[in-house]
C-alpha cells in the first residue's frame, strides 16, 4: 500500500474503479513494474555515480565513457562450474593430501 499513497492521493478509490472494470490484476502487475524498473534506475544512477568518483581519481587521459566501457567490457563470465569427472579428481587429491597426514 505504501507504494500507492507515495503516488496517488486517493489509492483506494482508483484501485476500485479497476476493481469495477476486473482489470486489478493488470493494476498490479503495472505497479509493480513500475517500481522494479525505478529501483533499477537508481541503482543504476548510483553505480554511474561511484564510477565517476573512480574515473576522476583515475586521472586518466581517456573520456568518461571510454573508461567505463574498458572497465566494464563486455567479458565473458568466468564459469565456475566443475565437470563430475573434475570433481571427482579433486576429491581425490585432497583424500590423498589427507591420508598424508598423521596426527600427533
Amino acid at each position: 500500500m505504501d507504494l500507492l499513497y507515495s503516488r496517488y492521493t486517493n489509492p483506494t478509490e482508483f484501485m476500485n474503479a479497476y476493481i469495477m472494470q476486473g482489470r486489478f490484476g493488470e493494476f498490479v502487475d503495472n505497479i509493480l513494474k513500475m517500481d522494479r524498473e525505478r529501483k533499477k534506475e537508481t541503482a543504476q544512477k548510483k553505480q554511474d555515480d561511484r564510477l565517476w568518483l573512480a574515473y576522476i581519481h583515475s586521472m586518466s587521459e581517456q573520456s568518461f565513457h571510454d573508461w567505463k566501457n574498458e572497465l566494464m567490457g563486455d567479458k565473458e563470465p568466468t564459469n565456475y562450474a566443475m565437470t563430475d569427472k573434475q570433481s571427482y579428481a579433486v576429491k581425490n587429491r585432497v583424500k590423498g593430501i589427507l591420508n598424508r597426514i598423521t596426527p600427533v
